[in-house]
């Protein structure tokens, strides 16, 4: 298939209404090409529909822009330069977002609890709303669970298959953006469960988590079907749906692994920082059907809302490097001028980064090392305690920390193989996941470790520990205090001066290799009564474990009562990753590289890749000392390179390790080691 060679891809963001008459006026086929070539693009995203609902092409069904009315070829004559000139074409439509559907047929709005839409509930505020609300609530939201708005999307893509010769087909926005309460999701709801859809949010009714389930269920039966449509009309087409709102965000969108499941590939737009992209881009990896995934990023500093603000060429060689460095594929995104126009300034830089990057792409080869899985969980994204830790926040500053100390590390979860792992970090598994607990307790019988915190559910912990969860402390504030001998783990911290955590702690009972305790302060946070004016200081020791260590099966298992993984703090990393390295038995890559620098390392028959990222996000990227690289492996290598010009480089084997010193670093550097 295409994708399977394509790494610099491109998407024009065309979100355009006609109200004005000067909006798309200018668009030309021709010099949106130039631009694409300009790029190094490869592949091209291209708009045949958009949020607003307006076509880019003649259509029955809906409403083409009037921008193209009288000459409504171009984007047919875009998609033809494109596919003539060797880059493929992927189509854009909009599915849930469509505010010429939402305007036009009423009965197929996504609407709240008080039967309107949040455009309606826009439109009624008029001048009072926030540009915030604005840019949230604008567009008109159709619901998947209408039978005739689904019959309206087939008939679209019916059009759009007669019309277009292309490659595959982009399908953005599956996500809930509210809890909708249509008639149509009443009625489903009555079919499959009975009564009436749940209002209040409360984890603790066995309904409202079913209901939480069941949008899940439901966008991901809405994307598999959009999927088999197209299958049947063009089985050659490959189907990606926007997977972004699957990762960072939280668990209202209810985002599904269905809607993956859906994909050829795993891919979608995010906009946080550096780090959270090499979160991305571990989870992508490991949960696409095929490779390479794809990352999306904005070409606009910081996002697509500053407009006429672009990254600059190290900004975009970071990211698209951090991108190449898990060997996936990077789609740029730019936004184009209402009036159809483009900057050829932009295609020019990102030329120049593609140009740099693409030299490497004959070398993506062989399958990522992972000594450390982090256990992801969509379905464990809320907090039934109320603490405000969940498997989402722990997993992303886990990983986090993990990158910060050179440690291997992929993304994985339920639908993964586990037995590549020598340890798996399990953080706040909800009862919704205790349907895989027999996976990972398989995996610690046959010999994997484990690191899990007080917030799993209580069947996986009461296994593990052979011990009896016996609820959460009330204080706010929990103190780990080390017992003799653990210095080495808790740092200076002590009986006397324990670790403080903010944030509740699950108590267990049983015969345990406790390596500290559970103290609690002297008062709770809110009396009256209190020993310190800023803070909330130890005061009560007891005997409940704070951190215990113990064998199941062939593995062994460390659990804490809090997430300490979740932190940012330096004290917390540091203990987490003692954690770590008490259940790793030896890392696969070593390094004195600073923080700032990700290595990542692909094995193949007969060499192992290793990339070195410099994690930055100025402007302009500084150059980092050179350091040492160390790889295990049981014997000497016959050469490490220096790619991709293949330049020898100065080895020694020593240890176990297959040792080099790495050049000066500025943002990317690709060694390939040879046995």
């Amino acid at each position: 298939m295409w994708y399977e060679t394509s790494y610099r891809r491109h998407l024009c963001d065309m979100h355009i209404e006609d109200w004005n008459e000067d909006f798309l006026s200018k668009f030309s086929p021709e010099d949106y090409f130039e631009n694409l070539k300009h790029a190094n693009i490869q592949n091209a995203m291209v708009y045949f529909q958009s949020h607003v609902g307006y076509c880019y092409y003649p259509t029955a069904s809906g409403h083409m822009h009037r921008a193209f009315v009288g000459d409504e070829g171009k984007m047919k004559r875009l998609v033809d330069l494109c596919r003539d000139n060797g880059i493929r074409v992927t189509g854009y439509y909009s599915l849930i977002y469509n505010t010429w559907a939402h305007d036009v047929y009423p009965q197929w709005r996504m609407v709240g609890q008080d039967g309107r839409s949040q455009r309606e509930a826009m439109r009624e505020k008029g001048q009072t709303i926030s540009a915030g609300e604005a840019a949230k609530q604008r567009y008109g939201l159709c619901c998947p669970n209408n039978k005739d708005y689904r019959t309206f999307v087939f008939q679209q893509i019916d059009e759009m298959m007669d019309y277009f010769t292309f490659d595959g087909m982009f399908f953005d926005m599956l996500f809930w953006p509210h809890f909708c309460y249509c008639e149509s999701c009443k009625k489903r709801w009555e079919k499959e469960v009975g009564g009436e859809l749940p209002k209040n949010e409360d984890w603790s009714d066995s309904h409202w988590r079913l209901h939480v389930h069941k949008r899940r269920e439901w966008m991901g039966e809405f994307a598999q079907t959009m999927t088999d449509y197209v299958k049947t009309k063009r089985p050659e087409v490959s189907v990606e749906h926007n997977f972004a709102s699957g990762v960072l965000p939280g668990w209202h969108l209810c985002a599904a692994e269905g809607v993956n499941n859906a994909c050829d590939y795993t891919g979608g737009d995010l906009y946080g920082g550096i780090l959270e992209q090499s979160f991305t881009c571990k989870f992508y990896r490991n949960i696409s059907r095929n490779q390479p995934f794809e990352y999306m990023f904005s070409r606009c500093n910081p996002n697509l809302q500053s407009h006429t603000v672009t990254k600059s060429e190290d900004m975009m060689k970071t990211a698209v490097f951090l991108t190449l460095a898990h060997h996936g594929a990077t789609l740029v995104i730019d936004a184009i001028d209402p009036a159809g126009t483009m900057d050829e300034r932009v295609y020019e830089r990102i030329g120049k980064v593609f140009a740099s990057s693409k030299r490497y792409e004959p070398f993506l080869k062989g399958e990522m090392i992972e000594d450390v899985g982090v256990y992801y969980s969509l379905r464990s994204k809320f907090n039934a305690q109320g603490d405000g830790y969940t498997n989402h926040t722990c997993c992303v500053n886990a990983v986090k920390t993990l990158i910060e100390n050179h440690v291997s590390v992929g993304v994985t979860g339920g639908y993964h193989d586990l037995s590549k792992y020598k340890v798996l970090v399990v953080p706040c598994l909800t009862e919704e996941d205790a349907y895989d607990n027999e996976r990972i307790l398989s995996f610690v019988r046959e010999g994997g470790n484990i690191y899990l915190n007080g917030g799993c559910n209580r069947p996986l912990v009461e296994e593990l520990l052979g011990a009896k969860v016996c609820g959460y402390t009330k204080e706010s504030m929990t103190y780990l205090a080390p017992l003799t001998g653990e210095k080495g783990i808790f740092g200076y911290f002590n009986a006397e001066y324990p670790l403080s955590f903010e944030g509740r702690a699950a108590i267990v009972e049983g015969i345990l290799d406790v390596l500290a305790t559970i103290t609690l302060p002297y008062t709770a946070q809110d009396n009256l009564q209190y020993a310190s004016i800023h803070s909330n200081p130890p005061g009560v020791a007891t005997a409940y474990p704070a951190v215990v260590t113990k064998r199941y099966g062939k593995g062994r298992v460390i659990w804490s009562a809090v997430p300490v993984e979740a932190s940012t703090i330096w004290e917390y990393k540091q203990i987490f990753i003692k954690f770590i390295d008490n259940l790793l038995p030896e890392r696969s890559i070593q390094s004195n590289a600073p923080r700032t620098v990700e290595l990542t390392a692909f094995e193949e028959e007969g060499a192992v890749t290793v990339s070195a990222v410099y994690l930055n996000e100025e402007y302009f990227a500084d150059t980092i000392k050179g350091f040492e690289i160390r790889v295990r492996s049981n014997r000497p290598a016959k050469a490490v390179l220096l790619l991709p010009e293949k330049t020898l480089v100065d080895t020694c084997y020593q240890d176990g390790f297959v040792c080099f010193e790495a050049r000066d670093l500025h943002i990317y550097d690709q060694y390939r080691i040879e046995f």
